[in-house]
């Protein structure tokens, strides 16, 4: 559905391009002159405007070019019973998307509001791509896990994807949030559109303002041209806000706007713009205790909370550690051309032991790990990180029985380790030290302590 703007002095050719349009399942506004168009334009943004060629004091050309002072990329169709090749060719140079001859066709002019609104999506992809947003790269259309609790969690969320309700995401971090989004995302309609996926925590206010709604040029220091915001080039897509428990309480106002009355305003502007977008929002906060702290608008919380889906911690749902951390290993051993059949039994008793604070990203960064330093086709105990080895063994074990295993394990890792890099380098320290983000002198030190010659290594048969 779009927003359109009929501009035409004849009453009776607005009734009848006004009955078409709608239709169509279009919104129409209609107006009779150009003052009034350009009034409306300043004051709201239509997807596309429609104007008569032949209008008292200004015609459809002129109109054109006034409108394009005011939004650059609009589209503009204009409409005349006394069409020439120079007047076509004069609109077109003038900015106007299309030039349809009266009497018109219905199907002729719906066709060219198809074509640009298409324009209008592809060139706000265009923006998507040029801004190097986060976009999903990997269709989630699964939502893998063994555990019942989350299972239902994710058969919950299938059903609530075909809808267009908001849905906020809670849990920890590394639980999963952006995964369940991008996965209600792709079985939602609108999976074909765009999906945007904006960290509220990660990016100061008033950037996040101009990058939510976009800003006017000079609106404040920096601002050097127009710019669109992703509520507004993700029109009919979702938009995934991330970490919404820290979103700044102005920006929180504006927010619950855009959801109440599907509307907004560029910052350092007037013009009231429309927006069809599906909201999911994610975070690690209690936004109940955010409230009665006065951090987080009450209005707000209920808003983004139509649905609610909370994703217990890993070690809440000890089922996931094994499926999830074999799951990985096969991903990464195909990635790294590793040959890695089988995971020692220990290994997983001591995966189990552990307390997760990373949750299920921490279990992938060691998935990595262990297989990147594999030297043979199975998994081992000595190639888990020291905090495994430590905070697991007073779990289920003495940590004695483990204390000068570790000990030793982490000795003959670090050894490994560097004894690898400096065959990498040739012996070259200062190189090994920039690769592994380590200060040089610190490395040089690190390196005697252990015993270990770098001189050996400059020989690229050793």
């Amino acid at each position: 559905m779009a927003n359109i703007l009929l501009v035409d002095d004849d009453v009776a050719s607005i009734a009848v391009l006004k009955k078409y349009i709608e239709e169509a399942g279009h919104t129409v506004t209609a107006v009779f002159d150009a003052k009034s168009a350009l009034d409306r334009v300043r004051h709201f943004k239509y997807d596309i405007v429609i104007t008569d060629f032949n209008m008292p004091d200004m015609n459809g050309i002129e109109l054109t070019e006034e409108i394009l002072k005011i939004e650059a990329d609009s589209i503009v169709i204009l409409i005349t019973a006394f069409a020439s090749i120079k007047s076509v060719v004069d609109a077109m140079r003038k900015g106007a998307y299309d030039y349809l001859a009266k009497p018109l066709n219905k199907d002729e002019l719906l066709l060219s509001i198809k074509r640009g609104l298409e324009r209008i999506s592809i060139m706000n992809e265009n923006i998507l791509l040029k801004q190097k947003l986060k976009l999903s790269e990997k269709k989630e259309d699964k939502y893998e896990t063994i555990n019942p609790e989350v299972q239902s969690i994710v058969n919950e969320a299938k059903k609530v994807a075909a809808t267009d309700s908001s849905i906020l995401i809670t849990g920890d971090n590394g639980t999963g949030k952006e995964v369940l989004a991008k996965f209600i995302f792709n079985n939602s309609q609108r999976k074909d559109r765009q999906f945007v996926i904006l960290n509220c925590a990660a990016i100061p206010a008033l950037l996040l303002e101009s990058e939510l709604f976009g800003h006017i040029k000079g609106s404040f220091t920096g601002a050097i041209k127009d710019h669109k915001g992703y509520f507004e080039i993700a029109n009919n897509g979702t938009i995934f806000l991330d970490e919404i428990g820290d979103l700044d309480t102005m920006l929180q106002v504006k927010l619950l706007r855009v959801i109440q009355e599907k509307e907004f305003s560029r910052v350092g502007d007037t013009r009231i713009l429309s927006t069809d977008v599906r909201i999911i929002t994610a975070t690690n906060k209690d936004l109940k205790q955010a409230i009665a702290e006065g951090k987080f608008r009450e209005d707000l919380y209920y808003r983004l909370n139509v649905f609610e889906f909370h994703l217990p911690s890993l070690k809440e749902r000890k089922e996931d550690i094994k499926f999830y951390f074999d799951k990985f290993i096969k991903e990464l051993s195909a990635q790294h051309r590793k040959q890695i059949s089988g995971v020692d039994e220990e290994v997983y008793r001591l995966l189990n032991s552990y307390d997760w604070p990373g949750n299920i990203r921490e279990l992938k960064n060691i998935a990595e790990r262990v297989t990147v330093l594999a030297d043979s086709n199975i998994i081992t105990i000595d190639l888990l990180p020291p905090t495994v080895l430590t905070v697991s063994g007073k779990s289920n074990t003495d940590l004695n029985d483990y204390k000068t295993m570790k000990e030793l394990v982490f000795h003959k890792f670090e050894i490994d380790f560097l004894e690898k890099q400096l065959k990498i380098h040739k012996g070259n320290v200062s190189a090994v030290a920039k690769a592994i983000n380590f200060h040089p002198v610190s490395l040089r030190q690190k390196i005697s302590k252990l015993g270990i010659n770098p001189q050996k290594y400059k020989n690229p048969e050793n």
